[in-house]
């Protein structure tokens, strides 16, 4: 009775701290979004589309290009980017908020869910203290407070994909019906949010197809899940494109602007190139990209001598080995270039942290499929540090167990 109790009140001492981290996270977001990260955006980019369409959609017309609409009054049906953002800012505005500082506010709740999954997660993999630890490094951390204030998708797609990282340990544990039910319906959110998520749930489930009948019954289970919640849009993009689009179209748009020869032998290989992507939307949105894609494919297939040097660039520029000191669209430069060098600290850290769990027989299978999400997305697409955005609680998760390995060997009186 009594360890139970111990057990209780330092379980409630945990989450009472942890959420004095996440509303401290919050506010500083908050500060962060309205004083420092830059506001309006110079040009039509991310920021404004999504914004621009988030006001269609509250307006009634749904998902359409917005540029077409604002500039010439032309209604074509898009898909071009997954839903779930604009749908989301739009809800915002019905509710009142149709501001930009407020719309871009929402980063800072997603941005402190995000540091509460990592925290949880850290707690599950080396114990309480390695979870404060973690919280209070993803909330300072500078590279994930700019994606925060940024009017774009990484600050959901982070929150989402971590609360998968978090909901799959907690499968692991106790494999049942509800928990395979969640894990999928989150990971669905998740690829709603940003595309890549659809590569998040086939590596999540590799460990439970290695438990038995349990595990592949929690994974189909998860899969089910996973199916429902995507199908209302993907049912409504092949009513319109009459063509399979499970999340977005842009795939097509990424393929041709990666693998031009500006991308390939101009100044800044591994990158994207707008030029080497513009085309004519038509009527059909889906089948002009399917098109634009496939020269895309055909163009790395007449260059393939040049492909491999292409892939270890585009890895490099992700994972900031080449141009460390990217700045991507919504970000402040010098918050970015202290988040670059804050990265390559905790990296060490997370190595370390990986092998310390790796001895300590715990699975880290689950912890790292980030790191493969953005890798494979990186090597199909093109390099940028923003595609890394969903490594970095995981990243953030594994440097916390360093440190706290460090902390309890200083703090112990032989030092061991």
């Amino acid at each position: 009775m009594a360890t139970e109790a111990a057990t209780s009140t330092g379980s409630r001492t945990f989450l009472l701290r942890l959420a004095a981290i996440v509303a401290f996270a919050v506010a500083l977001r908050a500060v962060h979004t309205l004083l420092i990260a830059p506001w309006p955006p110079g040009i039509f980019g991310d920021e404004l589309y999504y914004r621009s369409l988030a006001g269609l959609i509250r307006e009634g017309e749904g998902f359409i290009r917005p540029a077409e609409y604002l500039t010439q009054g032309v209604r074509i049906p898009t898909a071009e980017r997954a839903p779930l953002f604009s749908l989301t800012l739009a809800v915002i505005g019905k509710l009142g908020a149709t501001g930009a500082d407020a719309q871009r506010l929402f980063g800072a709740l997603t941005g402190g869910g995000t540091v509460l999954m990592v925290g949880l997660l850290a707690r599950r993999l080396a114990g309480d203290r390695a979870g404060l630890i973690a919280a209070g490094i993803g909330a300072l951390y500078p590279v994930l407070i700019s994606a925060d204030a940024a009017l774009m998708t990484e600050s959901m797609y982070g929150f989402l994909a971590t609360s998968s990282l978090v909901l799959a340990y907690r499968l692991l544990d106790a494999p049942g019906a509800r928990r395979a039910l969640a894990l999928g319906a989150v990971v669905a959110l998740a690829s709603l949010a940003r595309g890549e998520g659809l590569i998040l749930l086939p590596l999540l489930l590799v460990p439970f197809v290695r438990m038995g009948r349990d595990g592949w019954r929690a994974a189909a289970l998860a899969c089910v899940a996973f199916a429902l919640v995507l199908a209302p849009w993907a049912i409504r993009n092949y009513s319109v494109f009459d063509r399979p689009v499970p999340v977005a179209t842009e795939g097509g748009e990424t393929l041709a602007g990666a693998n031009c020869d500006e991308t390939y032998y101009g100044p800044r290989p591994g990158t994207w190139s707008a030029e080497c992507a513009a085309f004519e939307p038509g009527d059909n949105e889906a089948e002009a990209l399917d098109k634009l894609g496939h020269e895309g494919v055909r163009y790395a297939v007449d260059h393939a001598g040049r492909v491999p040097a292409i892939l270890a660039i585009r890895f490099a520029r992700t994972w900031g080995v080449r141009e460390p000191f990217q700045v991507p669209e919504g970000r402040r430069r010098w918050v970015m270039n202290t988040g670059a060098v804050i990265f390559f600290v905790l990296l060490p850290l997370a190595v370390y942290g990986f092998v310390l769990l790796r001895r300590r027989r715990v699975p880290v299978w689950i912890a790292v499929t980030p790191f493969m999400t953005v890798t494979i997305t990186t090597l199909i697409t093109y390099g940028s540090i923003r595609f890394r955005h969903s490594a970095e609680p995981a990243l953030v998760t594994l440097a916390a167990v360093g440190v706290d390995r460090v902390w309890a060997r200083v703090r112990s009186p032989g030092g061991g």
